[in-house]
């Protein structure tokens, strides 16, 4: 079995990103991309909302081939305070060295795969100075460590978690622009 661990982190206000976002129209986008998120993960094919709740949703995702998983996928979303798209794991942590220093986490759990994939939204000194940092923890029960089928899924699986990453900070600005979040 060979499990692969990912973290990538992109700022989300760079120094020429305009409009700059705030961690409210993040957030928002973030609950757009857990509901369709076909615009953010160029590698997902397909997404059924297939029960919804106040505090989250269950969604079966098919991705595209060699792109995720074989087959439907089912994912467990879950918000939480207003600050959070969880998908099964959930946490908000709060820094109480830095004043108003916030983590918002929205955590997947493929639950058919055992997979786990994080969403964070992290602040850093300045009022715009955002990060969004993508986690993945991905099974292949059928590989083995060490062979060329394991590098090819470990590159592409990086690639992946990359584009996801950068993808979505794009398509939440883009909607900002266009005034579909208004956060």
């Amino acid at each position: 079995i060979m499990k692969l661990y990912f973290a990538h982190t992109v700022p989300i206000n760079p120094a020429t990103a305009t409009p700059k976002l705030t961690k409210a129209q993040v957030w928002e986008g973030l609950k757009l991309k857990a509901r369709d998120p076909l615009r953010y993960v160029p590698a997902i094919a397909k997404c059924e909302v297939v029960e919804e709740h106040a505090d989250g949703m269950t969604r079966v995702v098919e991705f595209k081939p060699g792109r995720g998983p074989p087959g439907k996928v089912t994912e467990v979303v879950t918000y939480l305070g207003g600050c959070k798209v969880s998908f099964t794991v959930y946490m908000v942590s709060y820094n109480p060295k830095v004043a108003d220093q916030w983590i918002i986490q929205a955590d997947f759990h493929m639950v058919d795969f055992g997979n786990y994939i994080s969403n964070i939204i992290s602040t850093g000194d300045g009022e715009s100075d955002l990060y969004l940092t993508f986690t993945f923890a991905w099974d292949f029960p059928d590989v083995n460590v060490g062979t060329p089928e394991a590098a090819e899924k470990e590159q592409q699986f990086s690639k992946m978690s990359r584009e996801s990453t950068a993808t979505s900070v794009n398509e939440i600005r883009d909607l900002v622009q266009k005034g579909a979040i208004k956060a």
